[in-house]
């Protein structure tokens, strides 16, 4: 059995609240400490339980998620928060991120999802999938066109078609398989291409393929 990941959630519409209680009942390495209203209930619960993550509605009375998670971040930094709401723009997404969210989810997303993301965010730090690293991407790329951020790279065609499939979510182990290569080859091409590029991380690396029209924005 794997080691438990401790979470605690702030949603104030009950019905949604117990539905996502009672989903991750299934998932016996899940375990809900607490399940609260609003952002005040949630402070409260921090000081005397230690989740190592929250997901995190943004509208809620009392006190909401934007004010929730920027006091998180002050006293339980620590403590990953997921913001999981129905406002899914550019403009909220940024924003949270910004504001230190490990993670971004609209509330129509499958409890799966939901999972991946926990166990992601918990392994890694950090969870943005495909659609969200674009919206990031964009920004940055907007932000920084006046004073280019990236290494301008020489980059093999087969170079390029693995900064695609990286940009698309596929695993070492997915590309390796696609592409009849050993895993190890694939994390040296990824070592070289981080390193010709300039870029630290996967966020980077879209922000990079999408300035250099490698991959296109959806």
């Amino acid at each position: 059995m794997k080691k438990l990941i401790h979470v605690g959630i702030a949603e104030d519409h009950v019905l949604v609240r117990q539905g996502i209680v009672n989903l991750l009942k299934e998932y016996e390495d899940i375990n809900v400490l607490f399940d609260v209203g609003n952002g005040a209930e949630l402070l409260d619960e921090l000081k005397k339980s230690k989740p190592e993550i929250v997901l995190l509605d943004i509208e809620m009375p009392v006190m909401n998620g934007k004010e929730a998670l920027l006091k998180i971040r002050e006293k339980f930094p620590k403590v990953k928060v997921i913001i999981i709401s129905s406002h899914f723009e550019d403009s909220y997404v940024i924003e949270f991120v910004t504001s230190g969210a490990a993670g971004f989810l609209p509330k129509n997303v499958d409890i799966d999802k939901v999972v991946d993301a926990i166990y992601t965010v918990h392994e890694q730090g950090f969870y943005f999938d495909n659609k969200v690293s674009i919206m990031l991407a964009q920004n940055l790329i907007d932000r920084s066109k006046a004073n280019p951020a990236f290494v301008e790279a020489e980059l093999s065609a087969r170079e390029k078609e693995i900064v695609e499939m990286l940009c698309r979510d596929k695993t070492t182990r997915e590309i390796a398989d696609q592409l009849c290569l050993s895993t190890r080859t694939v994390e040296g091409y990824r070592k070289s291409i981080m390193e010709k590029t300039g870029v630290k991380n996967t966020l980077g690396l879209i922000s990079y393929a999408v300035k250099h029209k490698i991959i296109k924005l959806q």
